[in-house]
């Protein structure tokens, strides 16, 4: 039911060829943090980096690639540290400045 729904940003993983093989029409989502419903995405105005929690790979992912979806958390989430409540900022070992490009 709608009231039992559990929210949580999320980015695409860009390693298609690796989970490709598992399902052609799924794209593996990477769980940052969890959210609600009606949360508006985070002010993040810098590329970060994630790792996949699936097949390992890092990948830099734009603040216009975080998506919010219903899903359940895996057994091993841990909140991304640039989306964890107690942070003020950006996290400088996971956030890229705009000069930079990976």
């Amino acid at each position: 039911m709608w009231e039992n729904s559990r929210y949580f940003w999320v980015v695409h993983c860009k390693n298609h060829w690796f989970h490709a093989r598992k399902n052609l029409f799924f794209r593996h989502r990477i769980p940052l943090a969890e959210t609600d419903a009606l949360t508006s995405r985070p002010a993040i105005n810098c590329r970060f980096r994630a790792r996949c929690d699936e097949c390992g790979k890092e990948y830099m992912y734009k603040p216009s690639e975080v998506l919010r979806f219903e899903q359940e958390p895996s057994e091993r989430f841990t909140p991304h540290p640039l989306f964890r409540e107690e942070g003020s900022g950006a996290n400088p070992v996971v956030a890229e400045g705009p000069g930079q490009k990976n």
